[in-house]
């Protein structure tokens, strides 16, 4: 039975993101972009404005990054999960707006990864206020894809698996450079604690 038959009823039906976005690849109509827009719709305003803090600049953000799924459908690959995916996308909106606004983007993202960075730290007891200062500082020293694939792993809490496909890597590059940010955060975190002692 084709997707189109199904609709005809006026029911929703429970279609599987990657359905969804198969259906829209192939060619079908757009009413099933507007089912993954509403189903989508409060988790990126949601997730937008984590990064920028207003309702305005949020919901803003959140259109924009609805056109660019819209325009990136094609690239998405059906093995990867499109909700991992969707945020890869809200990252680096963000992160470019926040870019053109010379806001610290830094900061931001440090924000968000300071408490769940806590186990990363190899010290018995973590000092918050040093966690972050060295947080900020890896954060200058790494790439914006090794900046989303630590939102991802710690923040979103995304399997491994998941991270490699969405960001399209080998998992021996991802486990490197996973490893390379725990230690570069582990020097910088004892960088901090001996300059405030």
């Amino acid at each position: 039975m084709s997707s189109e038959k199904i609709f005809k009823g006026n029911i929703k039906p429970a279609f599987t993101d990657e359905e969804l976005v198969r259906f829209l690849q192939e060619g079908g109509p757009q009413r099933y972009f507007s089912i993954l827009a509403d189903r989508y719709h409060d988790y990126v305003v949601k997730k937008c404005r984590s990064y920028v803090k207003s309702d305005d600049e949020a919901e803003d953000l959140s259109q924009e990054v609805f056109i660019k799924v819209f325009m990136q459908l094609k690239s998405f690959r059906s093995e990867a999960k499109f909700k991992t995916w969707l945020y890869t996308i809200i990252y680096h909106t963000c992160v470019d707006y926040l870019r053109k606004k010379k806001k610290n983007m830094h900061q931001v993202i440090s924000d968000k990864l300071s408490t769940e960075l806590e186990d990363v730290i190899e010290a018995e007891e973590v000092d918050k206020e040093s966690l972050h200062n060295a947080l900020e500082l890896l954060l200058e020293q790494i790439t914006p894809e090794e900046k989303l694939l630590l939102l991802l792993k710690y923040k979103e809490k995304q399997p491994l698996q998941t991270i490699i496909t969405t960001l399209n890597i080998s998992e021996s590059a991802a486990k490197m450079r996973l490893l390379r940010a725990k230690e570069k955060i582990n020097k910088l975190y004892e960088k901090q604690i001996g300059s405030g002692r």
